[in-house]
């Protein structure tokens, strides 16, 4: 496949996950859900992580009006300080933002005093019909829109967490750098996967990313699409940091030396073989002790990690306390949600935490006021009950 990117190179395919089902896929009785092929590929002239074949775009639209994504907005106050003090930036400039991943942003600059703000209307500014859509459908409009000048122009143009949705990512940074004015700025906010690729953490793998960024192939693709970095930000957080890029458009004749020797990275099959086979054992050596093995959490992390590891045959119980999933398969298995008040008839439980930090330490402390003999592990490598060695 020729890299999603720069359209020169073809990538070389560093990982076959197998056949999957899109995540969000819930749905009730024996219903046969579609499944494509999910791998990871590598460009070595643009330094780019990329999913090898993405998935059919159609597939990716939510079929339940309840499915949503929330990011980590622990950052958001620093973020906006610093957006603040950038040049020509004042409490007269416009703040604006592409989808609703942008609206706490954009209610922080309201707060301290810019009222010149705006969001994308997914209905009106990017006509979608669909009230069901998401990102997948965001993004493609956004990178079809031929007459995007017409829409309102801006100072700072906020775009979180979609960039590594992209289908086509040169066509939507083009349509980006139209609605911003002179001496604006465009803020990218995408996953770092530098860590997950390093520890081969699967969960780092989802159908609906595109792209899986280190810190050289963000400020590289970047830097080859026409932008100068006007600040630069890794922010921590306990499972997966964010990579932060404020930047604005360079002159032709700038140039920007980038570092485009390859990371390290232990993803391939002979790693993968081992891992399912180590996991397993380790599962199977608590179901003789007749401990009941658990999921808990059905987000793409969760489901990520039952699939690549093939773990189907292992769980006995999936557990989640969103009253829209209760009763419904989780996508591509037969394995039924619950609530999580069926663990109180229990006494021993394997329980995978298929959630991020925050919720796992809340569910941790639930189920210890329960008096019944748990283990845990996490589906992250980063998590103090990780399962699986770092590489």
């Amino acid at each position: 496949m020729i890299c999603k990117f720069c359209d020169i190179q073809k990538t070389k395919e560093l990982i076959n996950f197998g056949s999957f089902p899109v995540c969000h896929k819930f749905s009730k009785g024996d219903k046969k859900i579609k499944t494509f092929k999910l791998g990871l590929s590598y460009c070595d002239y643009c330094n780019l992580f990329q999913i090898s074949k993405p998935f059919p775009l159609n597939e990716l639209k939510p079929i339940h009006n309840w499915i949503n994504y929330n990011e980590p907005e622990e950052h958001l106050d620093n973020l906006v300080n610093t957006i603040s003090k950038l040049k020509y930036i004042n409490k007269k400039s416009i703040i604006s933002g592409i989808s609703y991943k942008e609206i706490s942003t954009i209610r922080r600059f309201s707060k301290k005093g810019y009222d010149k703000n705006w969001i994308l209307n997914p209905f009106k500014d990017l006509r979608i019909k669909d009230k069901k859509h998401n990102l997948e459908t965001i993004q493609k409009r956004i990178s079809s829109i031929k007459n995007i000048k017409k829409l309102k122009k801006t100072d700072v143009l906020i775009v979180r967490h979609i960039l590594e949705h992209c289908y086509d990512i040169k066509k939507f940074i083009n349509n980006l750098k139209k609605m911003v004015k002179k001496n604006g700025y465009i803020v990218f906010e995408v996953p770092d996967c530098e860590q997950s690729l390093l520890r081969r953490d699967y969960v780092m793998m989802w159908e609906e990313h595109i792209f899986y960024f280190t810190k050289k192939s963000f400020l590289n693709l970047l830097d080859k699409a026409g932008f100068k970095i006007e600040y630069f930000e890794r922010y921590k957080y306990s499972y997966e940091s964010i990579l932060i890029a404020i930047v604005s458009i360079k002159n032709s004749s700038e140039k920007h030396s980038i570092d485009l020797s390859k990371p390290k990275v232990f993803f391939n099959n002979k790693n993968l073989v081992k891992d399912r086979l180590a996991i397993k054992k380790k599962i199977k050596k608590y179901k003789e002790k007749n401990y009941n093995i658990c999921m808990f959490g059905t987000g793409h992390s969760a489901l990520t990690f039952i699939n690549i590891l093939k773990l189907e045959k292992q769980i006995d119980m999936i557990i989640d306390d969103d009253k829209n999933k209760i009763n419904m398969n989780l996508p591509g298995s037969s394995l039924k949600i619950k609530n999580s008040k069926i663990l109180q008839n229990m006494n021993k439980i394997l329980i995978f935490l298929g959630v991020n930090f925050e919720s796992e330490k809340k569910i941790v402390k639930k189920i210890d006021k329960l008096n019944l003999k748990v283990k845990y592990f996490s589906v992250y490598k980063n998590s103090k009950y990780n399962l699986l060695k770092y590489a």
